[in-house]
């Protein structure tokens, strides 16, 4: 895939002023988090996610307890016409059993969208521009695409013309396919550089009502206000200068203590790889610090698939003994290194409650 190929050549510290010169990334504004890339030919809205190679991803739920019911992945993709997102979700208790109005209560995403300009991008209060919507695969346990706007909000009554919804499934997951035509928004204009603000929540049920759910980039706040969503900028392709301000949403770090150990206690570091940079990423390491900053220890962590294989899911944990160090007294930093040792990006675990369950 070619944003891969761009990437990897550039960690090899290979790229030439030519290439460079013919291919100058967009600069990504002040506070920007994450990305959306442009798609490289026409999405199709089929639920197959066939186009979506070179997408700009953020993994969600890779550091739960039970991956082949949660683990996700959230891709974004725009063109001239309008926005796309993605979700691929490991889910072998597929069903959605509420009503329209209540889609949250099954598998389905609830997702958040700013489009104002300005200073109003990311205010406390949802005014026209910024919207809330439900989409799901499911009614019951019938692969049957849904999507209502969310109630009980001051732009509830937002009207969304051409939307597009499709998903498929099979026995261990699901893949799900939304499109926003930008004429719903007259006031954005897309273009290169262009500034957005959203978040993507994950719900999951198991096969009956919500039990789960997860954020892509804030937590419960989002429901509440807009300036709990992640900015974003809109972007030709993913660019390796982009590592360093996006890395910590593409390859999140959660730092658990599990509630169900087999062994004697540990505390467990994940950090999701994200399907576009599989081929790319060579290790990760976990730095513990103490509390002064200073680098007290380094555990390699051990890079993993999951899921079935042609499915991409990939992460790398590290674990070490709740006795090496007294809680309250370190913290955790990890570092993903290419292929070469070039390191890409620098993560902390992002200091919300982006999930329902705790202590997984």
């Amino acid at each position: 895939m070619r944003s891969a190929i761009i990437a990897l050549v550039a960690a090899c510290g290979i790229v030439t002023p030519a290439v460079r010169a013919a291919d100058t990334p967009v600069p990504l504004a002040r506070g920007v988090r994450g990305l959306i890339t442009r798609a490289p030919s026409k999405i199709t809205v089929d639920g197959s996610l066939r186009e979506w190679d070179d997408a700009f991803c953020t993994p969600v739920h890779y550091n739960h307890q039970n991956l082949a019911n949660r683990a996700a992945q959230f891709f974004y993709l725009w063109d001239d016409e309008a926005f796309y997102i993605g979700l691929r979700c490991l889910d072998q208790k597929q069903a959605n059993p509420a009503p329209l109005d209540s889609t949250y209560d099954g598998d389905a995403v609830e997702f958040y969208l700013d489009t104002r300009a300005g200073d109003a991008l990311r205010g406390k209060d949802w005014t026209a521009g910024a919207i809330r919507f439900f989409f799901s695969p499911f009614q019951a346990g019938e692969l049957k695409p849904r999507w209502v706007m969310r109630g009980g909000i001051a732009t509830s009554d937002t009207k969304l013309n051409g939307v597009q919804l499709a998903a498929t499934r099979d026995a261990v997951h699901y893949d799900v396919e939304f499109k926003v035509p930008w004429l719903n928004f007259p006031d954005f204009a897309p273009r290169l550089g262009a500034l957005l603000a959203l978040d993507a929540e994950l719900c999951s049920a198991d096969g009956a009502g919500r039990t789960d759910r997860t954020f892509a980039y804030g937590s419960p706040l989002s429901v509440e206000q807009p300036a709990s969503l992640g900015k974003v900028e809109l972007v030709k392709r993913f660019d390796p200068d982009y590592f360093e301000t996006a890395g910590p949403s593409a390859f999140p770090f959660w730092v658990d203590t599990p509630w169900n150990q087999a062994g004697r206690a540990q505390v467990v570091a994940t950090v999701a790889i994200p399907p576009a940079f599989l081929a790319i990423v060579g290790a990760v390491e976990v730095r513990l610090h103490d509390a002064d900053g200073k680098i007290v220890k380094t555990v390699p962590a051990r890079i993993e698939g999951f899921g079935p294989i042609e499915l991409r899911f990939s992460r790398a944990q590290a674990a070490w003994s709740i006795d090496d160090f007294a809680p309250g007294t370190y913290f955790a930093t990890a570092r993903v290194l290419a292929r070469t040792g070039k390191p890409l990006t620098t993560v902390a675990p992002r200091m919300v409650q982006e999930a329902i369950i705790q202590g997984r």
